[in-house]
């Protein structure tokens, strides 16, 4: 039971990370744009 909670909780770790580099992509995308439209 220990062995596939660890798993679970490895496969949620792993989701999280990946929801979290997804965020940080979007938020610098969302930034570059905006800081490069707002002297046009």
């Amino acid at each position: 039971v220990s062995l596939v909670g660890i798993e679970l909780l490895s496969v949620e770790a792993r989701v999280v990370v990946a929801s979290v580099e997804t965020y940080l992509k979007y938020a610098e995308a969302i930034g570059l744009t905006a800081t490069a439209a707002a002297p046009a």
